[in-house]
């Protein structure tokens, strides 16, 4: 369905970062990816992200939510679907791929729930129902200056 390595970002993100990214958060940002192609900004922006909410938990003395294994490839399948796909349907061949990669991904989870995920999915795009899929927000200050920093050293290198 897409870049290998972004698939696979995106279920990384749903596997770890279910319970510590908002849905919107992982959305936003691999939507910025399929725009930028830089998978090890987004990764370390995820990263930094994760490691934010952890220290918040900590502070308040609360453990993350538990996020069933079903939530997680129902949010993994979202952020491949807005990373790899945009706004274009699921070919069937798509769809098997999916199941393969999410059954790997996620092995507790019942291949029939994985299918059931899958033609939902389907279903919901045919039918015009995938309409949350965010704009890539802009970075923030921050992010921006980091990338730019590597950029000017990327630039640097090169001249010499």
């Amino acid at each position: 369905p897409g870049e290998p390595l972004y698939v696979l970002l995106c279920c990384w993100l749903a596997a770890i970062g279910a319970g510590l990214l908002k849905t919107e958060e992982i959305l936003e940002g691999v939507a910025r990816l399929r725009i930028s192609n830089d998978i090890e900004f987004e990764e370390e922006t995820f990263i930094a992200m994760m490691d934010e909410a952890r220290e918040r938990r900590a502070k308040q003395k609360g453990a993350p939510p538990v996020v069933p294994m079903e939530v997680r490839v129902e949010k993994a399948l979202d952020a491949i679907y807005v990373c790899c796909f945009g706004k274009d349907p699921i070919e069937e061949e798509d769809e098997r791929l999916l199941r393969t990669i999410l059954g790997s991904v996620f092995p507790s989870v019942q291949k029939q729930e994985i299918r059931r995920i899958v033609e939902d999915m389907v279903e919901k795009v045919e039918d015009g129902g995938m309409d949350y899929i965010p704009d890539a927000k802009p970075l923030s200050k921050e992010a921006v200056e980091i990338q730019m920093k590597d950029l000017n050293f990327l630039k640097q290198n090169s001249d010499t």
